[in-house]
């Protein structure tokens, strides 16, 4: 098969979420996929690495091409012949009727919390027209039962369409100790014993909750647990910049804004406790990889994190700060805890790679265009 892939999401030096899920399966797609050929569509000023088709229109003049004409349709960039198109996420594109389309849904939060999205963003969802790309959709992907269950309730999708493919954990996350790790934690400042988080810092993530947990445990305890956040500014990030900027957090939370892959994984393995108290996640990839890090591993019970961690991480109510810090009071305390946890992560991420997330998702590839 020709498939032809949108990549234009990954224009972003510094990739998202949504950009790690496409470039690490796209590299596991390549490695193990000797039958199919995949044409990698981007457009705008910056040219992705990746790509193999790039149009140097801006991509506000491609969207809105799209969104007033309903035209051209994506594969008519292209102009060569097609058998399947593959979108990784939601964008605004117009979609041939003639040619089958597999899309990715990571999750959908636009649907449950659009408050925490910014204008901006929202009138950007509603320009993708969601209902549309899904009904149009051969087949779609997604990353956990409880997205499925999402979507076939949101959207009356039939099940028999969708494909659960859990995400995969890169090489790079493991408890084992690299020698840059101590380099690492020099260039970065990182205090002795910190909880650590990572993801993109807007309110889905409830890092306000976060970081009064940690208050709250640093009082109770008397112990000098300091908070590291990892992450881009995010949309709708202003209650948490306020709350930074107050004196009584200076002292021991410390935001790092982006990092590197490898300077991540040392986080994950230098980190005392990874704590993500996030509202709703459609996966949960750092959880992962913190898990596949030897980390043990604080979470929501909500959405698809119980999926994921099963019995291999703390689960708490992310609406609760008192929660959370008990949590941390309870795990700290006990080294026994912190030993099943790691032991139980660990045994847990081993199931997941990208190479079976690859070779599920070409099954799925078959299936669209043979249905």
């Amino acid at each position: 098969m020709r498939i032809l892939v949108d990549i234009r999401h990954l224009a972003q030096n510094e990739p998202s979420g949504v950009g790690q899920y496409t470039k690490e399966l796209l590299r596991a797609l390549f490695a193990i996929d000797q039958k199919n050929e995949y044409i990698l569509f981007s457009s705008g000023r910056v040219k992705p690495d990746l790509s193999t088709f790039h149009l140097p229109t801006p991509n506000k003049l491609v969207n809105l091409r799209s969104l007033v004409m309903q035209s051209p349709t994506i594969n008519w960039y292209v102009k060569e012949h097609l058998d399947l198109i593959w979108l990784p996420n939601l964008n605004i594109t117009t979609l041939p009727q003639d040619i089958p389309t597999v899309l990715t849904l990571h999750d959908l939060s636009w649907c449950h919390f659009p408050e925490f999205y910014s204008f901006k963003m929202q009138l950007w969802h509603k320009a993708t027209q969601p209902k549309q790309l899904i009904e149009q959709a051969r087949r779609l992907i997604v990353p956990s039962q409880a997205t499925a269950e999402d979507v076939t309730r949101i959207f009356h999708k039939s099940p028999e369409s969708l494909s659960i493919i859990p995400h995969g954990v890169s090489p790079l996350f493991t408890p084992k100790q690299q020698a840059r790790d101590h380099g690492v934690r020099s260039k970065l400042h990182l205090p002795k014993r910190f909880a650590l988080f990572v993801g993109t810092l807007e309110p889905r993530k409830n890092v306000l909750a976060l970081i009064e947990a940690v208050k709250e445990y640093r009082a109770l305890t008397h112990d000098d647990l300091h908070l590291v956040l990892v992450g881009k500014w995010g949309w709708r990030s202003h209650d948490v910049r306020r709350r930074l900027w107050k004196s009584d957090t200076h002292p021991w939370v410390h935001q790092l804004g982006y990092v590197s892959d490898e300077d991540r994984a040392a986080l994950y393995r230098s980190a005392d406790v990874f704590t993500w108290p996030s509202l709703y996640e459609g996966f949960g990839l750092p959880v992962l990889e913190a898990m596949a890090s030897g980390t043990p591993v604080i979470t929501s019970n909500t959405s698809s994190l119980p999926e994921l961690t099963s019995d291999a991480a703390v689960l708490v109510d992310p609406y609760n700060s008192h929660d959370i810090a008990d949590a941390l009071k309870g795990l700290l305390a006990s080294q026994t805890l912190q030993d099943q946890l790691i032991k139980k992560g660990l045994a847990r991420a081993w199931q997941y790679s990208w190479e079976v997330t690859a070779k599920k998702t070409i099954e799925t590839f078959e299936q669209a265009t043979h249905t």
